[in-house]
């Protein structure tokens, strides 16, 4: 997929993951703030959490027996969403 001004998305995680080392600290950086999110109830967190968690669940989604992978951070943003509602409905009332 070409992203404006020439870059694509497999250059761009060849050099997240690849060049800049950031694999392990980018899933330990979802896993923490995930963690955080349940704890908080906060959709930012969450939502925060499936950015970071994005590279690393394209990585594993290039593999034949994980293809799958790539909806992993769905789940965090459904989770967002929700605590979102949550906490309009909490301030409405």
């Amino acid at each position: 997929m070409k992203i404006r001004g020439g870059y694509n998305l497999e250059g761009i995680m060849g050099v997240l993951l690849g060049t800049l080392g950031l694999f392990y600290p980018l899933l330990i950086a979802s896993v923490i703030t995930f963690v955080y999110a349940l704890i908080k109830r906060s959709w930012i967190w969450m939502l925060l959490s499936a950015i970071l968690l994005y590279p690393d669940a394209w990585f594993f989604s290039g593999y034949p027996p994980f293809p799958w992978v790539k909806f992993v951070p769905l789940i965090q943003v459904i989770l967002a969403i929700i605590f979102y509602l949550l906490n309009r409905t909490k301030s409405k009332t």
